[in-house]
């Protein structure tokens, strides 16, 4: 004999509906944002997880989770990740800007016989410089996080990129 079907209840207002249909439509918004929104959606009319799974073309263990954050944490805060685990970032947004303006400038200023940055040498000046600076969240600073910072703020090591 089959478990009978546990059926979550999942209240939806109206203004959330809308919210979520818009966003099932998106194509601009996260694809995950996107397919959460659509379950969702789908559950409220046909409150099966292997029915809604087989619509959405996930598994009904994706459903069921996404179904368990809604009832716990709100509709809409279903739709967004967790926080991932880990340490929180240390470098702060001084100590960012210093790199990038550091690396808008010639090596040759600072006493290198380079004419152009390379993220490596960028990076081990940084190491050695941070905390003469005043940026000792900069001490272990990898290159990796030197490209990683470089890139959010569009600068390539020799200087501004060009459109």
């Amino acid at each position: 004999m089959a478990a009978p079907r546990r059926i979550i209840e999942l209240a939806i207002g109206a203004t959330e509906r809308i919210e979520l249909e818009a966003i099932a439509r998106s194509r601009t918004d996260w694809a995950c944002r996107v397919q959460r929104a659509r379950i969702l959606l789908a559950y409220h009319a046909n409150p099966s997880t292997y029915a809604v799974g087989a619509a959405v073309g996930v598994t009904h263990q994706t459903v069921q989770r996404c179904l368990d954050r809604a009832v716990r944490f709100g509709v809409m805060a279903a739709l967004d990740d967790s926080p991932r685990p880990g340490r929180e970032a240390t470098i702060t947004d001084d100590a960012r800007a210093w790199v990038v303006a550091l690396a808008c400038r010639k090596p040759k200023e600072v006493g290198y016989p380079h004419e152009l940055w390379t993220t490596r040498l960028l990076a081990r000046h940084v190491r050695e410089h941070a905390e003469a600076a005043g940026h000792a969240s900069l001490r272990r600073l990898a290159q990796g996080t030197v490209c990683k910072i470089l890139d959010r703020h569009e600068v390539a090591p020799q200087g501004p990129l060009l459109p």
